[in-house]
């Protein structure tokens, strides 16, 4: 009888709990299919539902659809490249960065057997790009600081929709060098047939001269979001943790999620994920000072960003109190 009622207790602290969980409510969750931001990992081993959280999540192929969908109200948070991040606040979007996922990922590859050696030799070649990314935008923002050579204007740009775009493009020979991002970066040099010319955290170390690497991709949500539901992004940035500790200490889930959602060959993955030089989460004072930086040099030096608010002596509180939400 004692049994049974301890088992009763027991059955009632668990439905209990179960109950308190689904009170918590619905997140509209959307991210980009290969924005390599650990979001995969979050989805598929259902970290926010564990914590009490419906979930509707969409992923999403073009950037401008992301964007897009968060402008329109469909998605509560989305994850996104830092300068796009930006342009969305400069152009009046209520935008709020909550937590960062990834560090640097973005490459210009080149065949393998290409006379291209040096960054200046890219002057009137064809270049593949998506020129509305976040990882172009960065990189031509360096070129023009480090180089003098501007990847709109002194290459012959050829534009892609999505990184499978580029990779096609370059491996039939149509570009002579390609930006792009892990994954597809690593499904490409798996072939051996291209290297590495220069890459993002090459690129920002010579800008900058700041130890630390820049961030690649962020979770956004907006301002009226943050107020209403600051535990759900307490919440996020926890997943987030978890899913980096899943990524290191548990590669053949993180590895599986991923495939689910990229449809990448494993193979490409593994290679991926060994390559990712960070993987982010939370929001600290120094990612803050990075993003910054980052958008300081995007405005400087690249062709995206038209605001003064990123380089104005005053401008750095601005952005401060109105660009970044610290959930605590």
């Amino acid at each position: 009888m004692r049994r049974m009622a301890a088992l009763i207790v027991i059955l009632f602290g668990v439905a209990a709990t179960s109950a308190w969980a689904q009170d918590k409510g619905t997140v509209r969750f959307a991210y980009l299919r290969l924005g390599w931001s650990a979001t995969e990992i979050i989805q598929q081993e259902k970290l926010l539902e564990k914590r009490g959280w419906k979930v509707e999540w969409s992923v999403i192929d073009p950037i401008p659809g992301l964007v897009n969908a968060f402008a329109a109200g469909h998605a509560d948070v989305i994850d996104m490249s830092t300068v796009l991040a930006g342009r969305m606040f400069e152009q009046g979007q209520k935008v709020q960065i909550f937590g960062v996922t990834t560090g640097p990922t973005t490459y210009i590859l080149v065949p393998a057997d290409s006379s291209i050696r040096d960054v200046p030799d890219l002057k009137g070649k064809k270049l593949g790009a998506i020129p509305g990314s976040s990882a172009f935008q960065e990189m031509n923002a360096y070129t023009r600081q480090l180089y003098s050579l501007d990847l709109t204007k002194d290459v012959a740009l050829v534009t892609g929709m999505t990184p499978p775009d580029l990779a096609t493009l370059i491996g039939k020979g149509e570009i002579d060098a390609a930006v792009v991002w892990h994954p597809v970066v690593d499904s490409l040099l798996a072939t051996r047939k291209f290297r590495v010319l220069t890459d993002q955290d090459t690129l920002w170390r010579q800008s900058t001269k700041r130890p630390g690497e820049p961030v690649m991709v962020l979770y956004l949500t907006s301002p009226g979001f943050a107020r209403k539901h600051p535990e759900a992004l307490r919440d996020i940035n926890d997943a987030q943790r978890e899913a980096v500790e899943i990524w290191h200490t548990r590669p053949d889930v993180a590895a599986r999620a991923i495939v689910a959602v990229t449809r990448l060959p494993r193979e490409v993955v593994d290679s991926a994920m060994r390559n990712t030089k960070k993987m982010l989460h939370g929001l600290t004072d120094d990612s803050v000072e990075t993003i910054l930086t980052q958008l300081r040099i995007a405005r400087q030096h690249g062709t995206i960003l038209q605001s003064d608010v990123w380089t104005a002596p005053d401008g750095a509180r601005k952005v401060r109190d109105e660009l970044f939400y610290s959930p605590r």
